[in-house]
């Protein structure tokens, strides 16, 4: 086996000054399908195996009907050339390619389809093109290689024999060269097949890997990274995104690759582009995963011309609904193969569950964080912000403010009106912080008609304005009972760390000191916390 792997690796060398280079092995067309981003574990091993298996067959020919050389041509490395890819030979200066596709007898037998007899060879016959010249030979033929039309149209491969004496070609010697043409091609099929098999089976392992990683993910946005990460693992891609469903529209939740970011969170038409089309008929597109760059993928505005591979899957839930649609594109022609496309779909249904279990993961942690009457935050959330609002201002030296507020004769409301009405009270009322605190601050009903605000790096003058603001927004409020406007009205007080206070029991206590004489003082008004009369910081 040694002694062959040399032969293959130390072939006689291209002449010096030749424009011709060597076909290396391992640009043997052995993908004959797409999707040869995937790693393939026994790559090398196959077409080593492949390169041995057509090396000594080569020998096995040339020896027993005594020739002077025997070489296989192959397609490559363009379309329209030929280039050796194993040969026997007697001759120590064979030109290795490429070979332009169609001059001498490639041209010839192109002509004629399969065979191609030179008998004896002469000056006006075509040329031999792993030769400088025809004058050393007297006779030759090439067979075409029977590859099948229908599953393989791409393959041209060429056996060519010749030998010094200008004899015919007997029936028998034809014979055998057919069968050695047939013998190779399956030889090169079982090569292909091994290499498929082995791609299939490795791509499935990753993407098991790939499915464990989303199963573990918790989240949307986690569960998004894991099926970038698992995509990746099973196809080349250079754009990943995904797509939710809503009623009329869907919105990119997902987007990484060339232009992400002018994607993200946008909205389109359920109705427009392929992913509409996706999402209509619940069918991954295109069929072959073949994209010429004119069809709107979400819209008329996004065509995607870069890209010549396209593959866009539903997110099934089951057979009557979609949760969304992935899209995977690559700008290399054939990217993604059938098996490729196979094992896509199986992910997203899974990441169409995974997206179901993160809602019901996020719905679980909303009801656990957010008053269910109001909207805002819980007590529970509001406890748990302080603590870490107030660690934060503690290690970076920030400002902190507690703003606590209270609706004003609540219990009047309710006694007068009854509870249905002041809780919708409390909603009206709660609807207003939205548009007086920043992202970054949090706002909560802390219990009852109770409310408060934290604001995180505001100053004295920033906190003063957002109580204020809540307050005349309150007073404007037009809550109705049978037509009749019931009056609304806050009272509101306010703490600050660390001129009030470090620990979050102290804080409470002044701002609450501050909202008690807020209201004693005839309510609806702001009130700081007066230092001078009160105690001492905590």
């Amino acid at each position: 086996m040694k002694n062959w792997l040399a032969k293959i690796s130390h072939s006689p060398a291209t002449p010096a000054g030749s424009r011709q280079r060597p076909y290396p092995a391992d640009e043997l067309p052995l993908d004959c399908e797409p999707g040869a981003g995937i790693e393939v574990p026994l790559r090398q091993e196959i077409i080593i195996g492949l390169a041995e298996s057509c090396q000594l067959q080569l020998e096995m020919l040339r020896h027993a009907m005594q020739l002077t050389s025997v070489v296989l041509l192959w397609r490559g490395p363009g379309p329209q050339q030929l280039s050796v890819y194993r040969f026997s030979s007697a001759e120590e200066s064979l030109l290795r390619g490429p070979f332009e596709l169609g001059v001498g007898v490639t041209g010839a037998i192109l002509k004629t389809h399969h065979e191609l007899i030179l008998a004896p060879v002469r000056a006006s016959s075509p040329a031999i093109p792993y030769y400088c010249s025809n004058q050393t030979v007297g006779s030759f033929l090439a067979v075409r290689l029977p590859f099948d039309k229908e599953t393989a149209p791409q393959d041209l491969a060429l056996l060519c024999l010749d030998r010094k004496a200008t004899d015919g070609w007997s029936e028998g010697e034809r014979q055998l060269i057919s069968l050695t043409a047939e013998k190779l091609v399956r030889e090169v099929q079982q090569a292909r097949a091994l290499f498929s098999s082995d791609r299939e089976r490795h791509a499935y392992r990753r993407a098991f890997d790939g499915l464990q990683q989303l199963n573990a993910a918790l989240g949307l946005r986690s569960a998004f990274e894991a099926t970038a990460r698992a995509i990746r693992s099973i196809v080349p891609p250079d754009f990943i995104a995904i797509s939710l469903a809503e009623e009329s529209q869907h919105r990119i939740a997902y987007s990484e690759g060339e232009n992400a970011e002018k994607l993200a969170d946008q909205v389109f038409p359920r109705e427009q582009g392929l992913v509409g089309q996706v999402l209509k008929y619940s069918r991954t597109l295109p069929d072959k995963a073949d994209y010429n760059g004119t069809s709107p993928v979400f819209s008329a505005a996004h065509l995607f011309a870069e890209y010549r591979s396209l593959m866009i899957v539903p997110l099934r839930r089951d057979e009557a609904s979609t949760a969304g649609a992935l899209i995977v594109a690559a700008r290399q022609q054939g990217a993604f193969s059938r098996t490729c496309r196979d094992i896509l779909e199986l992910v997203a249904t899974q990441v169409a569950i995974k997206i179901d279990l993160a809602h019901s993961h996020e719905q679980i942690n909303r009801m656990a964080t957010i008053d269910s009457l109001t909207g805002i935050a819980n007590r529970r959330a509001y406890q748990c912000g302080f603590e870490a609002m107030l660690d934060r201002a503690s290690r970076r030296a920030g400002g902190l403010h507690l703003v606590l507020c209270d609706i004003d004769h609540f219990k009047r409301i309710n006694d007068t009106y009854g509870h249905p009405f002041g809780d919708e009270v409390l909603r009206q009322v709660a609807k207003l912080f939205e548009s007086v605190v920043r992202a970054v601050d949090l706002a909560a009903r802390t219990g009852g008609e109770e409310f408060a605000i934290l604001l995180e790096d505001a100053d004295e003058q920033g906190a003063w304005k957002v109580a204020e603001r809540l307050r005349t927004l309150v007073e404007e409020l037009d809550v109705r009972c049978q037509g009749e406007r019931v009056p609304v009205t806050i009272s509101l007080g306010i703490a600050a760390f660390p001129e009030h206070g470090r620990s979050m029991e102290k804080l409470v206590s002044c701002a609450d000191q501050a909202l008690y004489q807020a209201k004693r003082s005839g309510r609806n008004r702001t009130l700081r916390w007066d230092e001078q009369s009160a105690p001492g910081p905590g």
